[in-house]
């Protein structure tokens, strides 16, 4: 892959140089810095893993690959839970560089399938995701304790992840097993001098936002400023820091990991009141979000959704202030006014008494000007065709399919191009909200026929009791009610207005019935009426480092990015020093004095900051020298051998084998096998029936989060699970283990009843051990905790055997292999009617799941018996939207 950019030559040179974190700027090309890493590599004499990358980056590097390399790029291959042992082994063999999910290279590290010592390098993408419970972390001890020759290469486009928190790059470069970082931030000198030698023509275009809108975005701010300091009012009593509760963090997305970080742990201690503040304050950052990028009638629609489900109970606090009623009344504004005996003359088919406004979006009248310019600029300077594409660059794809319609759309001399888009957008809301009023309806009706059997029972009660206008005083209780208005009585009358007048005249005006899609999609080649059709007009998503390549793939002439993205930017600069004999112009649309321009203004501030933070800490780190992990075991396995009962703390003699734990391959998926191995603890995967975690010959451990305990109980599943485990082990154990980050505390203290109910979680509980006695329940904070229960339930323990632990559960007739893939065989286990007896002829008989559930009854039958066979039947061939009824 050539590199045309000196600075991105020099980040490959210094990566082949010394093994080092590489973190850049996003848009800078990371992709292309990877993709050289991988055609350097591509040869079957290598045997380089890539890992922590998803699917799609697999598939788009691999299609990169065979652009710049053709046939060598057979040597890239991607191995996932699809691949038998026998196939990746091979695979193995065959070298090259390998694209592997991290569960299976860690199984197939442990288990030896994978030659260490043969291994060349790891490539890690998205280094900024590695911390030290993940798997990826776990495979880099791996491999270090293998093979100390082959290179680690790190590479990451997020500073902002790293630079947060204490010391986050040191523990990262430790945990990468690397001692130098790489930064590369859009000021370095290189950098700047490769990007602004050839800089593209750019018009930033600043579009005043229209007084309503001016209006709403600042009651938006007050309700959050409100929301902010009712939280930190109701926080001081649980002792948080409040110093991050500002209106600046709370505009971003990261505010609700910091508030939760804070609360998560004390999520049992935290009010009602509480918890709704912090889901306001999520809504009315979407409110700002939806402002500049709904028309005026998709963001009247929302908020009228979120005022159809406010309810008495619903604890809402920002609805009931001041600057919340004036953000629906202007955004109702915006769309339509009430007026005495108007008619209008275009629809004269509307409600009586509703004019509609259907204020447009101001960048739409802007976009048309553009469009209108770069028509006469073709004219005026046609280039050969194919080279006059036209690209468009919004936020999302609601965005991108309603800017399609806009500009499909003619303007005539006595309208704009937006109002027939308007009028339809209209039309929908109206249905919408005639629609919303018989739901309600309808809803009203369902919860009044079960209480009308209720009221005759309640009212020979209620005949001497205190009417419910009179008030009883109460001593020192004249504050304690706090009367507000209920802000829904207007919208359901106007609701039910609009609901009779659509029923009465839906037969005269059927436009009203039709449903307008915004996400219908336009083809990319169609002319939308404002240039040539010979000429090209794109219109796209923002999707990151993969916009590089649209950019060369399109090779656009103009280029309007209606919404501010700075990695966008920067793939412009890219493109632009790339290709320096292209003439690209590019505008850049912005709302003046608004969140939006905020947002970005913050996000390059933030970048900077975060590169500023981690040169310093470069400078200042300290990073031990040696394996600290094998130091670490070391210094477990003297621990181990000392006895203190002996003259000066001798050794007991020849130093004991460190302790070993049979894991069910399944729990891979989880962090506690990488934190077992990071406490010296051997550990064997295999594919074991009873239990997760075979820890002695008498103790088998079966470990659920509290996700996985309700669902379990919800589906019976637990109950066989333990069922197998008190069959086969003297001391089953049920491990309950908690999120470290989340309360330790498995229910509410209100929320526990007196008595046994069969709906309650902790009930359950109770009648699961009385029903198996030799069950044992331990509970544990945190996967840490989980750690230090393991090694005091092994103590005077003998260790497992890993064939033992496969053949519990298992007949005996039944050979242990590994033949089937595990996720559909998990998928298999779990349906109804299948067992442990009869999983394994399924599977012998049918190719997958899919023909399976298209047999019949009778052939079920011949494969599983009646009994089973009319379960699983039962199962697939149930319509669910009958229990919607």
């Amino acid at each position: 892959m050539s590199l045309p950019l000196s600075f991105q030559k020099e980040i490959v040179a210094e990566l082949v140089a010394e093994d080092a974190l590489l973190i850049m700027a996003r848009g800078l090309g990371l992709r292309n810095i990877l993709g050289a890493f991988l055609q350097i590599y591509c040869q079957p004499q290598n045997l380089v893993l890539l890992i922590n990358t998803t699917a799609e980056e697999e598939a788009t590097m691999k299609d990169d690959l065979i652009s710049n390399v053709g046939q060598q790029a057979q040597h890239f291959r991607s191995i996932t839970s699809e691949q038998s042992l026998a196939e990746r082994s091979d695979l193995y063999r065959f070298g090259g560089v390998m694209a592997i999910t991290s569960r299976i290279l860690v199984m197939d590290l442990l288990t030896g399938r994978i030659p260490v010592h043969l291994i060349t390098g790891i490539l890690v993408s998205n280094a900024h995701r590695v911390t030290a419970t993940t798997t990826e972390a776990f495979i880099l001890r791996l491999y270090r304790q293998g093979n100390s020759q082959g290179f680690v290469k790190a590479f990451s486009d997020q500073p902002e992840v790293i630079s947060a928190g204490f010391a986050t790059l040191e523990k990262t470069l430790k945990l990468l097993y690397l001692r130098k970082v790489n930064l590369w931030p859009r000021f370095h000198v290189t950098v700047t001098e490769s990007l602004e030698s050839h800089t593209a023509d750019v018009i930033e275009i600043r579009q005043p936002m229209t007084k309503s809108m001016k209006t709403i975005q600042a009651s938006i701010i007050d309700c959050m400023d409100v929301c902010l300091q009712e939280l930190r009012r109701s926080s001081s009593a649980i002792e948080i820091d409040v110093d991050d509760f500002t209106v600046e963090k709370a505009l971003f997305k990261s505010f609700d990991v910091i508030i939760r970080r804070q609360l998560d742990p004390i999520w049992h201690r935290v009010s009602a009141k509480t918890k709704h503040l912090v889901g306001d304050l999520k809504t009315l950052r979407s409110l700002l979000s939806y402002l500049v990028s709904y028309d005026s009638v998709n963001f009247n629609l929302y908020l009228e959704t979120i005022l159809a489900t406010y309810t008495a109970t619903s604890n809402t606090y920002w609805l009931m202030t001041d600057p919340a009623d004036k953000i629906f009344t202007t955004a109702k504004s915006r769309v339509f006014m009430s007026q005495a005996g108007y008619v209008d003359p275009e629809e004269p088919q509307l409600p009586p008494d509703m004019r509609p406004i259907l204020e447009e979006l101001p960048k739409w009248n802007v976009l048309s000007d553009i469009m209108d310019e770069v028509e006469a600029e073709m004219y005026h300077a046609p280039q050969p065709e194919g080279q006059d594409t036209v690209l468009i660059m919004a936020q999302d794809q609601r965005t991108c399919s309603q800017l399609k319609r806009y500009l499909s759309t003619q303007k005539t001399a006595t309208t704009t191009r937006g109002k027939p888009l308007m009028r339809d957008l209209f039309q929908g809301y109206l249905r919408w909200k005639s629609n919303m009023k018989h739901f309600k309806d309808n809803l009203i009706y369902k919860k009044s026929v079960p209480m009308a059997s209720n009221q005759a029972q309640t009212a020979s009660t209620t005949r001497n009791a205190q009417p419910p206008n009179k008030r009883r005083r109460i001593r020192g209780g004249g504050n304690i009610a706090v009367v507000a208005k209920n802000p829904t009585p207007s919208f359901d009358q106007e609701a039910a207005a609009i609901a009779s007048f659509v029923n009465e005249h839906s037969e005269i005006h059927p436009t009203t019935t039709q449903h307008i899609d915004l996400d219908q999609d336009l083809n990319d080649g169609d002319c939308f009426g404002l240039v040539e059709p010979s000429s090209l007009v794109v219109v796209r998503t923002y999707s990151g480092e993969s916009d590089a390549k649209l950019l060369e793939n399109i090779k656009p002439r103009f280029i309007i990015m209606y919404d501010p993205d700075p990695t966008f930017v920067r793939c412009i600069e890219v493109y632009k020093a790339c290709n320096q004999g292209k003439q690209v112009r590019v505008y850049f649309t912005v709302y003046d004095n608004s969140v939006e321009e905020q947002l970005y203004l913050s996000a390059l501030r933030r970048e900077k900051d975060a590169f500023t933070k981690l040169i310093r800490d470069k400078s200042v780190m300290v990073l031990p020298i040696g394996d600290v992990h094998a130091q670490q075991i070391k210094d477990q396995s003297l621990l181990r051998n000392i006895h203190t009962r002996i003259a000066g703390g001798g050794k007991t003699g020849e130093n004991a084998p460190l302790p070993r734990i049979v894991v069910d391959s399944r729990e891979f998926r989880s962090s506690l096998p990488s934190i077992l191995h990071s406490q010296g603890m051997t550990l064997d995967p295999a594919t074991i029936t009873v239990g997760d975690y075979v820890l002695s010959p008498n103790i088998c451990v079966e470990r659920k989060s509290i996700s996985d305990l309700i669902q379990s109980f919800a589906s019976g599943r637990l109950y066989t699970q333990v069922e197998a485990m008190a069959v086969h082990y003297s001391h089953p154990v049920l491990l309950i283990e908690f999120d470290q980050d989340k309360s330790f505390s498995l229910q509410d203290k209100s929320e526990i009843r007196a008595d046994i109910s069969v709906t309650e979680i902790s009930s359950k509980l109770v009648l699961l051990t009385l029903a198996f006695p030799t069950l044992r329940l331990i509970w544990s904070s945190s996967v840490h905790a989980t750690v230090e229960i393991f090694e005091d339930l092994k103590r005077s323990e003998d260790e497992p055997d890993v064939a033992a632990a496969q053949a519990v559960g298992v007949d005996p007739d039944q050979e242990i292999d590994s033949a089937f893939n595990l996720t559909p065989q998990d998928i298999l286990r779990s349906l109804p009617g299948i067992t442990s007896k009869n999983y394994k002829q399924v599977m012998s008989s049918v190719q997958n799941i899919r023909e399976l559930a298209e047999l019949d009854m009778a052939s079920l039958s011949a494969m599983l018996g009646e009994g089973p066979a009319q379960t699983l039947w039962n199962f697939f061939n149930k319509d669910s939207r009958l229990d919607m009824i």
